[in-house]
This record gives C-alpha cells, structure tokens and sequence, in this order.
C-alpha cells in the first residue's frame, strides 16, 4: 500500500487534472472546484491595500512532502553555522559582524544583519569558561534567512567558505507526547473506523490501519468544550451515561413555558423538538443518539464507546420522528435554531432527492454566520443528486468500509451503497460502525450508511475548530480534504485526486490536526532589489506557500501609480509604471497570511528621473510648457543668466533654454520657444538625442 505521505502528495498533483477534466467535460466537476473557479475571478480589495486570494491550484507551488511529513522537521528559516575559530575575543561577534571577512560579506549581500550566537559566551570567571572555550561553543552562529531569500542557495554559498566548519539548517522540536488510547469497553474491540487493527467488525473483518489515523490525532489535541456541535436528526438520548454528560445546556434558558432567553423556543434547556414543536429532544428512534455517540461520546470513562471529540458539546435538534422521516421545513427550522445557539458544526446524516429552497436558504445563513456544515451524500448506489449534500456550501460525506473501499453494499440490503457524483468532497468509514443507541434500544449497536460516515467528519470539524477557533467553515473544509489520504478504495473507483466515489480521499484525523497544531507561516518569495526609469514599466512577480494545507493571501502596500493581480496559479505581480515625480527610493511591503500566521518583506524600488522631451523648455522647472517659461526665458536672456541645465542624467552640453538646439543662449531660442508654445509644442528638440 502507498504510504499516507505519497496518497497526500496525489491529492494535490492531481488537483489541476481533476479541474481539467472537469472542464473539458470528462469527468464530473466537483464542486469544491467549481466553487474555487469562481472565486478566483473575484478581486478583493481592502482599504489602501490591494489583496488577492492565492487559490486551491496553490498546490502546485507548494512542496506538500513538507507538508504532510510526520518527520520533516527542517526549520529552512534558520541556519546554523560553526565558524572557524579566531584570535581575540570571540565575545565581539556582533549582529552583522563575526570577524570572519568573507563570511560577513556574504551575509552583507544576502542582507543579513541580525545573526546571534546559539552559545553567548560566560565570563570569564564562570566556573565552565575553560570548558566552554575549549569546545568552542561561542563559534556556533545562528544566521537568519531573509524573506525572499532561496534557504538552499545561501546555505550553498556559506558551506564553501574556507570559514565554516560544519553548516546545518536548524530543526523543529517538539514534546514527544505518545499516542493517545481511551479505555472505553468497546474501543479495542468495536471501533474498527478509529483503530483498525484488521480484526474486526466480525461480519466482515478489514484491513489493519484502514481507519482514520484518531489515536495519533488526539495527540493534537482531544477537543474544547466551547465547540459545540449541532445533531440534526432524531434527538438525543438525555439519559444514556455516555451522552448525558455530554448534552449543550442552553444556560439562558430556565424550566418552563416562557422563553426566558427570548430566542424564539419555550424550555429549550437542552435544545429543541422540531417535529412536535416543543422541548423534548430525546431520541425515540436511535439514530440520532448513535450519530452523537460517533461525534462526542463520553471518552476514556472506562464504559461503553470513545468518541471522536472528547470535549466538545453535543446540541440536540430534533427535526425527525420515531420513524426516521421528517420535514425539510423542519430541518430548515433546526439548521437555524442551531446556528443562533452558538453551535460551530452541524451534522446532517440525512436527505432527500428532492431539493428544498428553504434548507437551502437555511443553510446559506448557517455558512454565512461561521458555521460548519457536514451532510450524508445517502445510501442508494445512486448518482443522482441527493440534498443537502449536493448543495455547494457543505462538505458532502461518502462512506468507507472497513477495507477503506466505498461501501458497496451496507450491511442492512444487499442493493445498497454509498452514493457517488460531483457533489461528494470526502468519505469516512460508514460500514458497520458500533456507537450509542437510547438505553430502550440496548445502549450500543451496529448500524451503517453515510449517516455514519458523517458524524466522523463533524467530529474532525470540531476538532480543527478546537485548535483554531477563527477558521472559517471553507478553511475547515479545505484543511479535512488536502490532508485526506488519497488511493486507498478499489482501484477502479480511487483514482488519482478527487474521484466521483471517494472525493478527495478517506479522512485522516491526523494529517488534518497536525497540519493545523503544528503552526508555520507561510514562506514568501520575493525578489532582490529593483530599478525603473520614470514612465516604465516595472513588474514584479511574487509567490507565497503555506505549508499548513491553507491558502496563503497575499496583500501589498498601496504604491501609487501601481497595481497587484492575481496570476491564478499561486503568485502574483505588482505592476507599477512610476510618474514623472516619483524619483526616489521606495521600500514596498508585502504580506503572506494563512489566517493563523504571517510572514513579510520587502523589495526596495529605486524610481530614476527620466530624461524627456518635455523638459526641455521648462525653465520653471513646473514639469509645464507654457507662457510662463517664455518670460522666465526673456529674463534670462537679457539678464545675461546661464539658463537651467538639464537633469543629471541628459547630455550636460544641453541646456532647457537651448531650444533650437545650437549650444547657445539667445534671443533666437526665445523665439524658438514662443512658437513652441503658442503652437502647442513640446520643445523643437529631443535633448535625451545628445
């Protein structure tokens, strides 16, 4: 099997086949694509800055090995030096100058000028001075790489230098905190989906390691219990020992008819009853409570079933009956009572084939307000739409067996299946999933379908959400799908990238949480120092990775007379085309910021002053040919005055007044400029010719 790194790796060289084939018409465009298209063809602007969005198609600037690497651990913005030793007082390294003359000169070009010792020498009269002389520890010198700076090439242009004796980029530490294993009764033995150890489930026993990598993942982080997560479904069981605990309590709220929180539902203490209209939320049917116990159970209690989100809010939004079957209006209802709550993910393990305007619309606000949205893409081996998981703004979930293969059939009928087309984004393991049912229905039980599959990426959702709060409901989607593991169904089905029957891969819990846990900034590239001449065009091309699976945004300092575009491949270009007053030196800032971090630099920009034709007459010097300088013209002439020579950078024999281009100052140039400027010219001689 391919290893999680190479299935990572697939997802994003595939990316930019995918949207082709997609657009020839090859294959069916997903979504999430779609949506990527359009948005790169919609510029943002933010006050005095211009702004543009580096889109998914990134991917193909970004080295996704450092990425997804559980071990790459190379710190590229830091080199490490040890220096020959020297004579004198190794203590007079300062920060841009180590007594070592080629080496200082490289790091004057590279502009580098904050250098530090790793091991600042101790005086002399500490008891480890001769010790730490003697292993000359002071020779040791930590070399920032600037932005824009290649780390590879400046590490190449050190490691030659007769000065240097060993040069390493530094490394990223980390506490070694092991796997994280609950001790609830059924996780070794049922939990195929968040360890598979290829013994189970005992119908149809899978593959070891198809799951989706949870003990590593609660390395990261085990959830927050300000994340709420919203069961939009039958209810929730209020008495089951591995959910009571868990339930959301609307604290605003108090026992009751009246609406003491005034949100609109009388005693919503523990969420609300959509399909009888009142407060009671419990489950009289069992599936909610077996979605909630995959999203949030009570964990490493010693009892019953681990959930993927140990401290996280279980909200229960009741919107269908005893039978299963409900109203979209009543989900509609639901999808909006939860996003008022406070809810940060909703859970839909639900649908229909018929598309509803109003849980649409209900879903939008959901989004619009900040809220994930994950919804079951059904069980019908079907292609046909399936709502709301065909909805664009929603991340549509399929469902994996325990082979990691698209479960085909469920265990409940031998026709069943997980359904497929352009609108699924990823799959979960959905076949066969053991978790909580109401204490009437025997507290645990198997049951299958994408409405399993779901909960597994609400879950995910909420875990993201936990290590970054501010996340949007698009970055949470686009972090679950980049880290997901590509090539691990059927051959014929898992293709390379996203696929009609998987989307962009199984999740995987761990790539996900670390690429958000372990923060990096995103890496500018920028280029070294430029010049232009008044009047010309200068372009500069810029680039940003992020190495965290999220899109870097670039913005840039407004410079008047220049503009930034998006080139809709992971860079952009600053055009600036300097006036005839913009002689001078400008430090021009660029900014990459993936949400989370930031990093920034700078390219100086020197603006030469143009010789032109236009100057040439302009005795005021008012970059203006006009009457004005005609009198000054005359005054200087008769006064005997030299006239105003040309700039610095035009031929010195030429003067502004020398208008008919002979070398002398007389009344014929006067002449020469009166019919100059009443005809409207512009000088009767170009003084850039020489």
């Amino acid at each position: 099997m391919q290893s999680l790194l190479t299935r990572q790796t697939n997802n994003w060289k595939a990316f930019l086949a995918s949207f082709e084939m997609g657009r020839q018409g090859t294959q069916p465009m997903p979504k999430h694509v779609n949506r990527w298209r359009r948005s790169t063809h919609t510029s943002r602007g933010v006050a005095a800055a211009v702004v543009i969005s580096l889109a998914a198609v990134a991917g193909q600037l970004i080295p996704v090995s450092a990425a997804a690497a559980p071990r790459d651990d190379i710190d590229r913005s830091r080199i490490i030096v040890k220096l020959a030793p020297i004579s004198g007082d190794a203590r007079r390294i300062t920060m841009g100058n180590t007594g070592r003359i080629g080496f200082d000169r490289v790091l004057a070009e590279a502009g580098v000028n904050n250098i530090k010792q790793v091991f600042p020498p101790v005086a002399p009269s500490h008891r480890l001075a001769p010790l730490a002389r003697a292993s000359h520890l002071e020779d040791f010198v930590a070399v920032p790489v600037p932005a824009g700076t290649d780390p590879e090439a400046l590490k190449q242009r050190l490691e030659v230098l007769p000065d240097v004796v060993s040069i390493e980029f530094d490394a990223i530490v980390r506490i070694c905190e092991a796997d994280v294993t609950p001790n609830d009764l059924y996780y070794l033995t049922h939990q195929y989906p968040l360890r598979n150890t290829g013994s189970q489930p005992p119908a149809d026993p899978g593959f070891a390691g198809a799951d989706i990598d949870m003990e590593s993942a609660w390395a990261f982080t085990t959830g927050d219990s300000n994340v709420v997560i919203a069961i939009v479904d039958t209810g929730i069981d209020w008495d089951h020992p591995d959910l009571a605990d868990k339930l959301w309590v609307n604290v605003n709220e108090t026992e009751g008819d009246f609406d003491t929180d005034h949100n609109g539902y009388a005693g919503d203490i523990k969420g609300w009853n959509f399909n009888n209209g009142n407060f009671l939320s419990d489950d009289d049917h069992s599936h909610g409570s077996h979605v909630a116990g995959i999203v949030g159970a009570l964990t490493n209690n010693g009892i019953g079933v681990a959930g993927m989100n140990w401290k996280c809010r279980l909200m229960a939004v009741k919107v269908l009956g005893a039978s299963g079957s409900g109203s979209a209006s009543s989900v509609a209802g639901g999808i909006y009572y939860a996003a008022n709550n406070g809810a940060n993910v909703i859970n839909l393990s639900l649908g229909s084939y018929q598309n509803s305007g109003v849980e649409a619309t209900a879903i939008n606000f959901a989004v619009t307000a900040g809220v994930t949205v994950c919804a079951a893409m059904g069980n019908d081996n079907s292609g046909d739409p399936h709502y709301p998981s065909a909805l664009p703004n929603v991340i549509a979930v399929g469902a994996t067996d325990s082979h990691d293969y698209r479960a085909l059939p469920f265990c409940f009928s031998p026709t069943s299946g997980s359904n497929y087309g352009p609108a699924i984004d990823v799959s979960a393991p959905g076949d066969w999933v053991w978790s909580t049912v109401p204490l009437e229905f025997g507290s645990y039980d198997y049951k299958c379908g994408t409405s399993m599959a779901t909960p597994h990426v609400s879950g995910l959702a909420g875990l993201v959400k936990a290590l970054r709060p501010a996340f949007t409901p698009a970055q949470v989607q686009d972090i679950i799908q980049k880290a997901a593991e590509d090539l691990v169904g059927r051959p014929a089905e898992d293709t390379l990238g996203w696929d009609m029957y998987h989307g962009w891969g199984r999740i995987n819990a761990r790539a996900a949480l670390q690429a958000v846990a372990v923060a990096l900034p995103p890496v500018l590239i920028l280029p070294g120092a430029q010049t232009v001449t008044e009047l010309d065009t200068l372009r500069i091309a810029v680039q940003a990775v992020d190495s965290n699976f999220t899109i870097p945004v670039l913005s840039v300092v407004a410079l008047t007379n220049a503009s930034f575009t998006d080139a809709g491949n992971g860079s952009g270009t600053l055009v600036f085309v300097p006036g005839i007053t913009q002689q001078g030196t400008y430090q021009v800032s660029f900014i990459a910021g993936d949400g989370v971090l930031a990093d920034t630099g700078q390219v100086s920009i020197t603006v030469n002053d143009a010789c032109i034709c236009s100057k040439h007459g302009d005795i005021t010097g008012d970059n203006l040919f006009d009457v004005f300088d005609v009198i000054a013209a005359i005054d200087g002439v008769f006064a005997g005055a030299e006239p105003p020579p040309i700039d610095a950078d035009c031929p010195p024999h030429l003067h502004r007044g020398d208008f008919n281009c002979d070398h002398v100052y007389d009344v014929f140039d006067i002449i020469a400029l009166i019919d100059f400027v009443f005809a409207g010219g512009q000088g009767p001689c170009n003084p850039c010719a020489g």
